[in-house]
């Protein structure tokens, strides 16, 4: 299976799927780079909530064993508030103003993601956000991901890695 998108000048960009490393594609606000055990999402101060909603969930779409790990410093009653939320608690400890928490946020439960994209708008407003998604993803993973967020507007592939070499879109 291998997607294949042609260039101006009419040459596959994707040659031989079996030895593409990585995968990035987005538009001006947003990059998704796709690797077989890391998804790495870039959001721009300038993205919608709609648009990242549509990555988030895009994502749960094609693979819902995705996770992310966030820290967190809370009191310790609102721990129960993020499980409740569908977040899994991984670990805690008191620390200067509160408890400090590791969550899991699993990509499979809506009301965690709702909220995990809340939170990404919510640190826009200070900077750029970059987030770590961890997931077992093969070639084949990274093509149907291709394949699910490519439908969004303006999104084109920006950059394919190969055992050995680069390929940049331009």
């Amino acid at each position: 299976m291998a997607v294949v998108k042609e260039v101006k000048d009419g040459t596959n960009l994707l040659k031989d799927a079996r030895d593409i490393t990585m995968v990035e594609l987005g538009c001006d606000d947003v990059t998704v780079s796709l690797t077989p055990g890391k998804i790495i999402l870039w959001f721009g101060r300038k993205v919608g909530e709609s648009l990242i909603h549509e990555v988030i969930f895009g994502v749960s779409e094609i693979d819902s064993s995705v996770n992310y790990e966030q820290e967190v410093i809370c009191n310790f009653n609102n721990i129960s508030e993020y499980e409740n939320m569908g977040y899994v608690l991984t670990s805690y400890a008191k620390t200067k103003g509160g408890y400090r928490v590791i969550f899991n946020i699993p990509f499979s439960k809506k009301p965690a993601l709702a909220h995990f994209v809340k939170s990404i708008v919510n640190q826009l407003r200070e900077k750029d956000v970059r987030k770590t998604l961890h997931w077992d993803g093969s070639i084949d993973r990274m093509i149907l991901m291709h394949n699910e967020l490519k439908r969004l507007d303006g999104w084109e592939i920006k950059r394919i890695e190969y055992k050995g070499e680069e390929e940049k879109v331009t």
